[in-house]
């Protein structure tokens, strides 16, 4: 089954995980499979990445709590300042909603099946990103489509966080 283009105003990237502890992502162009930007995955006690620009420069680092009680994930800018955080809420294992936090303008509402990596996003109500592994048949490869105007740096440190929240659960 081939796969259907994006919605008008909206990019596709092809998102693979790299083998390895630390699950890196290569995230390509669907058509030209040229990589456009890269997760790289940290191991250690604590879940850290840090997404990187098609010209290898961090614009995003994920860190985490995951012993913590509630779980807790942040996203911070390469000076340090923070830009979101997801928390769980306590005694919970992970629902299909989630609100994500941003100092700075109006939470992400994240919405589907985060286990089956098939959960879409939206900012005031209006859908922003969708996540799906509905139309890739390689294991450990979904389709990441992001409404014109998002963050894709920040759409990719949002995927990274919920993939390792699950993967840890």
């Amino acid at each position: 089954m081939a796969l259907p283009p994006p919605p008008p105003g909206w990019n596709r990237y092809i998102v693979k995980s790299k083998f390895g502890m630390g699950r890196d992502f290569a995230v390509l162009d669907p058509v030209t499979e040229e990589q456009r930007y890269f997760v790289d995955g940290k191991i250690g006690i604590r879940p850290k990445a840090e997404v990187q620009d098609p010209g290898g420069q961090t614009i995003y680092t994920v860190k985490g709590r995951m012993l913590a009680f509630p779980k807790h994930m942040t996203i911070h800018r390469p000076d340090g300042s923070e830009v979101a955080s997801l928390r769980a809420k306590a005694f919970s294992v992970i629902k299909d909603k989630m609100t994500m936090e941003v100092p700075t303008g109006e939470p992400w509402k994240l919405e589907g099946s985060f286990i089956e990596k098939n959960y879409s996003v939206s900012v005031g109500g209006r859908h922003v990103v969708q996540i799906t592994q509905k139309w890739v048949t390689i294991r450990d490869a979904y389709t990441l489509d992001v409404a014109d105007g998002i963050d894709v740096g920040l759409a990719l440190a949002v995927v990274w966080a919920i993939d390792r929240w699950v993967e840890r659960d």
